[in-house]
């Protein structure tokens, strides 16, 4: 008997549908519906600022080219150019770090925390605000008024967390003591340095506190020093003019010469300390005075920084800039009564100008100096120029301002020179 063809796919197909519960032989086949797809976490607003500053922070501090501070929405800002600065190659602003330091204020019970800028208020920061690494930022805490005490301690850009120094010295209970603290910063070798009171501590990475003296050299008698750096183990308030050597600084004063008076420098020496600002003397030991003299006459300088072991750079009473040899011999704590040495004009850096030098920096290499000038100190209209060091040149200029950094503008002024932090 013959089968129709097909008869055997016809009946396989039926026993097919008959073992699965299919009815409908063509219809559509059913496809598992796909697994719900997880949202995209939000990225944490946190986790972003510590890893924008881990980023941004040390390349500031490696940069080669010159380094602008200025401010923008009462936030200051940190930006490097190329050396025609045209190119902005890195920028951070502390409102990145604005959710940390709110953050730290409430755990610490204040009122606001705050970071200085990497170029102080005037290019030097003294302390830096940002250990050598790049790992760790300088903060204080301050209170809603200005007799609420203050918290110092560094906020670690690695894991976020706040070591408040303060709060690890006071004690609470029956015997109770509490600190206020301030100005706190970096040293070379790492260590934070702050103000208790009238004196200085420094703390290790573990945060073990030791108390530090102060150097009497450029001290004015003013308990209220803001600025302060450390030469070796000692906290000096002397300004970017620290001898190479770290054993005196050139501090800017008026040499009395004659019936006449002119800007110049003492040559205060380092190693002389006291405890604390509560110790300031009186009066402070003679230092021995260098004052130029220029073609018979005197010329003002007020010494910005040294070049080497004796070239000394000045800026003269008419926004002029030229070099002095002074010899670190003079630099002496046994001088009996006012006395001062006459150096003369070495080299020729920048002629004098009608218009007002807004800012100066030595550059990273420290092989030209940078001006800021402008006409009534109008930063609108101010231009930059680069002068040459090595060899002296004449002024060149780059071009004006840059218009986002014309708010608050200074330079980050390289001044000191590297020295050994022991």
């Amino acid at each position: 008997m013959g089968t129709a063809r097909g008869g055997w796919a016809a009946a396989a197909v039926a026993i097919l549908l008959a073992t699965t519960g299919c009815s409908t032989p063509f219809g559509p086949v059913a496809v598992p519906a796909p697994p719900p797809t997880s949202p995209t976490p939000a990225p944490d607003p946190r986790k972003a600022a510590l890893a924008e500053a881990a980023r941004s922070l040390p390349a500031l501090l490696a940069a080669r080219g010159p380094v602008v501070c200025s401010r923008a929405d009462e936030h200051w800002r940190v930006t490097a150019y190329d050396d025609a600065f045209r190119t902005p190659a890195v920028s951070f602003s502390s409102a990145t770090l604005q959710p940390l330091l709110t953050e730290i204020a409430a755990k610490a019970g204040g009122e606001e925390a705050e970071v200085r800028s990497l170029c102080g208020d005037t290019g030097d920061p003294g302390v830096s605000p940002v250990s050598p690494d790049g790992r760790r930022i300088a903060v204080q805490v301050n209170g809603a008024s200005e007799h609420d005490s203050k918290h110092v301690g560094w906020l670690d850009l690695g894991t976020g967390a706040f070591t408040d120094l303060t709060e690890r010295s006071n004690k609470k209970g029956y015997v109770t003591e509490t600190f206020s603290d301030d100005r706190p910063g970096f040293a070379p070798d790492g260590s934070l340095w702050f103000r208790r009171g009238l004196r200085y501590y420094s703390a290790d990475s573990k945060g073990l506190l030791t108390p530090r003296r102060l150097s009497i050299a450029c001290i004015k008698n003013e308990s209220d020093e803001i600025y302060y750096r450390v030469i070796r183990s000692i906290a000096v308030v002397c300004p970017g003019v620290v001898h190479p050597s770290g054993r005196f600084a050139a501090d800017p004063t008026t040499v009395a010469k004659g019936l006449s008076s002119v800007r110049g420098a003492e040559l205060d020496l380092i190693d002389r300390t006291i405890d604390g600002h509560d110790d300031e003397p009186m009066h402070k030991p003679f230092g021995m005075e260098i004052v130029v003299r220029d073609d018979g006459g005197l010329r003002g300088c007020l010494p910005l920084a040294w070049l080497d072991t004796t070239e000394l750079l000045c800026q003269g009473g008419d926004n002029d800039f030229y070099t002095t040899r002074v010899a670190p011999r003079l630099a002496r704590d046994d001088v009996e009564y006012v006395q001062n040495v006459e150096v003369k004009v070495l080299r020729e850096v920048a002629p004098a100008t009608q218009s007002s030098v807004i800012a100066a920096a030595l550059s990273k290499d420290r092989r030209s100096l940078i001006i800021a000038s402008g006409a009534g100190n109008d930063i609108d209209t101010a231009k930059l120029y680069r002068v040459g060091l090595e060899p002296v040149s004449a002024p060149v200029e780059l071009g004006p301002v840059p218009q986002e950094a014309r708010l608050g503008f200074t330079l980050l002024n390289n001044f000191q020179h590297p020295m050994d932090a022991r």
